[in-house]
């Protein structure tokens, strides 16, 4: 009865460090918490993307907080005003 318990705990304990490590939010619903962090032009991309299938505001404000770390503060403003118009259709 004792292995069979011990086994028991064995097993859920690898269970629960496997499927913790492996279980990630999407990347495009994580926030973006480094001031400095700069997106590569693929992140940005896939961001765009994913805005143009499912336009919200809070996308349109991620891909401007993107460009403004990147030092492309034309382009962060641009979305900026995008992320207000969105806001405001809805």
């Amino acid at each position: 009865m004792k292995g069979f318990l011990i086994g028991a705990l064995l097993v859920a304990a690898v269970h629960q460090l496997t499927t913790s490590l492996r279980s990630e939010p999407p990347k495009l619903a994580a926030p973006i918490f480094l001031e400095n962090y700069r997106a590569s032009d693929g992140e940005i991309h896939q961001l765009l993307a994913y805005a143009d299938e499912h336009p919200s505001p809070e996308m349109y404000r991620r891909v401007s907080k993107c460009y403004e770390n990147r030092g492309e503060v034309r382009l962060a403003l641009w979305y900026l005003r995008r992320a207000e118009d969105v806001e405001q259709n809805d």
